[in-house]
């Protein structure tokens, strides 16, 4: 296996995301001159540059012609991410590539998956702190057996990205909003952390219920079922003027609850009858950013570990195709007002 200085990394979107995954490298000792990016919008090349001093290229076939880079890293608008990672695959590359809103792509790239290379979805909440403490705690019994749970993602869209006008990107977009993106990136860690496999049964709605200029809806709600017989509601709105994730797992001994803004883990007990705090240590953020950096730099490093042969990267595809028609049967179930099976 190669080293890591031996690599040379093909950032795709210089945007938010994009610019991220740049820091993320250079967190894990990646140096500037190994990292290759190109943005369909020159300012965002532009800014990559003067910031993290990496090489530019400006169309994607540039940078495979000139640097034949060993690895993509794919954070361009979610519809997109095929065009990007099949060429990869193809070509037996190693790419990592942000959450979808389609499955496009999915069929082919399954066939091309050999082995020979590491093709990586995002999961970047499954490497939250907060995340993990709750998977410890709910893994050791101490609510006994999950029955059920209730989770709440609310954000007032405008205050996702400040910086820029909410309606010129792509999570104000029908096909990108930012439901369609939040529903299965929640799922990925909320079915890993509560132990739960597959979705059996979806039913729901969406909606568009805000007066803000888009054409994306701003409201999912999602009812499901699980296989073990677990049931769940999830909602995810961008309509909250301020920004909570709000989690309550109802167990056969106990309840927990976690609201991520107050970085702050409850749990009641049966047998002593009170509520348990754990207070967590918040994480260093970017300016103008409220999630914190570090689940996204472990995330990363994770990827690293499996190009390098140290680790294999704990998420698939497969897995995350689950997630995807997730969100499509709840899509069909607004429409058609049923339950739909998976």
């Amino acid at each position: 296996m190669k080293d890591l200085k031996d690599f040379k990394f093909f950032q795709i979107g210089l945007g938010s995301m994009g610019r991220r995954r740049i820091r993320n490298l250079l967190y894990h000792g990646i140096k500037s001159k190994q990292i290759i990016g190109f943005d369909i919008q020159s300012d965002r090349i532009a800014e990559a540059v003067k910031l993290h001093g990496i090489t530019p290229v400006y169309s994607f076939a540039e940078g495979i012609k000139k640097f034949n880079p060993e690895v993509f890293i794919i954070s361009t608008p979610p519809n997109t991410h095929w065009k990007y990672f099949i060429p990869a695959a193809k070509n037996k590359k190693h790419f990592f590539v942000e959450h979808p809103t389609t499955d496009k792509g999915y069929s082919e790239l399954k066939n091309l998956m050999d082995g020979s290379f590491v093709g990586a979805p995002s999961c970047s909440m499954r490497f939250y702190s907060a995340v993990k403490e709750i998977k410890a705690l709910l893994a050791k019994k101490t609510i006994g057996k999950i029955l059920s749970f209730q989770y709440h993602l609310g954000q007032y869209l405008p205050d996702w990205h400040p910086w820029e006008d909410y309606k010129n990107v792509y999570f104000s977009k029908k096909e990108t909003g930012a439901c369609r993106e939040m529903l299965p990136f929640e799922l990925i860690w909320l079915t890993d952390t509560l132990g739960l496999k597959k979705i059996k049964k979806v039913d729901g709605q969406t909606a568009k219920l805000s007066d803000l200029n888009m054409t994306a809806d701003d409201y999912y709600a999602a009812q499901l079922s699980f296989d073990n017989n677990t049931r769940g509601s999830v909602v995810i709105d961008l309509l909250a003027r301020t920004a909570f994730r709000t989690l309550r797992v109802i167990g056969s001994k106990g309840v927990l609850e976690w609201e991520w803004q107050k970085n702050l883990i409850r749990f009641f007990d049966v047998k002593r009858k009170t509520w348990q705090d754990v207070v967590l240590k918040r994480g260093r953020s970017e300016k103008g950013y409220i999630t914190t950096e570090d689940l996204y730099e472990s995330e990363v490093g994770a990827f690293l570990n499996a190009i390098t042969g140290k680790k294999k990267y704990p998420f698939t595809f497969q897995e995350n195709h689950q997630f995807i028609k997730t969100l499509f049967a709840l899509e069909k179930s607004s429409k058609s007002g049923k339950t739909i099976l998976l």
